[in-house]
């Protein structure tokens, strides 16, 4: 019994034939079932095969074609046909094989193009690349520079391969770009670590002079040398962070040692010198009584006498020191001022000049009082009214010149 259709056909013993235009040729045997098993899984293989080209020319066409998957299909469209395996029409197989070849060159040809975009693209962002690189070999900002040129770094690796000649040379570039930074940088801290050490073991200098200070008890002239020590501390480059905030602390230890021993000293100094203050209070009181000054004489001999007493009293409390010694001050200056005055009006010459004022405004009042008269008698009422008030302005002032006299001597 033999199965046939339009293809070939199969044998009772199983063995499968294909309508070749030579006549008949055996392609194979199918013992697993039934003849027209049989003829239905070779037909099937067509249909397989088939329906393979038809889907790889559509993903051709679409452009998503797979450049290996198209060659391996192509050459078991060619062993099928050398060597037929399958029941089918073989025309349509070669039509679907040329179709394949012609979208495969196309695809290809498409694929060169996008090829050589990605290339020309990947070239562009290299340059760009180079060119950041460039602008960044003099940067000082070290940190935010050097995670700038691993990132720009990362971004070339990631890129496609371009022109081998014109992507050496680009890389050359950045990477004459990246030396020089590196270099820079290098330099840089090596200069600051130098500058750094110089730095820690000047402050080491300064503390270990802090720290002979720390146990002295010369309360001024050792303020005054921390003082310069702090001048020459805050002059000194800094170390490394670590290291800075230890030295000052050392520093600092040192100092705050020596300031709590004053601070200590004092408490107990102002205490002593507590009584003290209570006693030149009482002589301010007395001081300050004294005012206003009546007697200069007397005034002075009491005064002496407070002088005297407030210096026998000893030191007081700094914070109150400058205020009595002022309120003291105000009743010196009161005695003397009076004393100036009084000496300045008992000079001769003062005296004298006072007399001569007095003589010379009696002279004018004299001259006028002889005009007037003249001017009256010649019956010049205009002048005899000018005169008379000149007469009464000059009898002021002779009147001020001889209190003013009065006054002195």
């Amino acid at each position: 019994m033999t199965t046939t259709n339009e293809f070939g056909y199969v044998d009772d013993e199983g063995n499968v034939f294909l309508n070749a235009p030579s006549g008949p040729t055996k392609i194979g045997q199918y013992a697993a079932g039934e003849p027209n098993e049989g003829l239905e899984f070779f037909t099937k293989r067509y249909h397989d095969l088939i329906s393979e080209i038809e889907l790889a020319a559509a993903r051709l066409k679409d452009g998503k074609g797979n450049v290996e998957s198209i060659t391996a299909l192509i050459d078991r469209i060619d062993k099928a046909i050398e060597n037929p395996n399958l029941l089918g029409d073989f025309d349509k197989i070669r039509a679907g094989k040329d179709s394949l070849l012609a979208g495969f060159e196309a695809h290809k040809a498409a694929a060169s193009a996008k090829k050589a975009e990605v290339k020309a693209a990947a070239l562009a962002k290299r340059e760009e690349i180079v060119a950041l690189a460039e602008s960044l070999a003099n940067s000082t900002a070290w940190k935010v520079t050097g995670e700038k040129y691993k990132e720009l770094l990362d971004q070339w690796k990631k890129l496609p391969n371009a022109d081998r000649a014109k992507e050496q040379e680009l890389w050359k570039r950045f990477s004459h770009a990246r030396s020089a930074f590196d270099k820079a940088r290098r330099s840089y801290f090596s200069t600051l670590d130098a500058s750094r050490t110089e730095a820690v073991n000047a402050k080491k200098a300064l503390i270990k002079k802090a720290d002979e200070l720390a146990e002295s008890t010369e309360w001024a002239n050792t303020t005054t040398a921390y003082k310069k020590l702090m001048d020459e501390w805050k002059a000194t480059a800094r170390a490394a962070k670590g290291q800075e905030e230890k030295l000052w602390a050392e520093f600092k230890s040192a100092q705050d040692k020596f300031f709590a021993n004053r601070n200590a000293a004092n408490s107990v100094r102002d205490e002593e010198f507590t009584k003290n203050l209570e006693v030149k209070l009482e002589l301010l009181k007395k001081a300050e009584a004294l005012l206003p000054i009546t007697n200069v004489d007397s005034a002075k001999a009491a005064l002496r006498e407070i002088q005297e007493a407030w210096e026998k009293a000893g030191h007081v409390p700094r914070n109150d020191k400058d205020k009595i010694e002022r309120r003291l001050k105000a009743v010196e200056d009161a005695i003397r001022s009076l004393q100036e005055e009084q000496w300045h009006r008992s000079k001769p010459e003062v005296v004298d000049r006072a007399n001569s004022l007095v003589t010379s405004f009696e002279a004018s009042i004299a001259k006028l009082e002889k005009q007037k008269a003249a001017a009256a008698t010649a019956g010049k009422t205009a002048d005899v009214s000018k005169l008379e008030t000149q007469i009464a302005q000059a009898q002021g002032l002779l009147e001020a010149a001889r209190s003013g006299a009065a006054t002195l001597g």
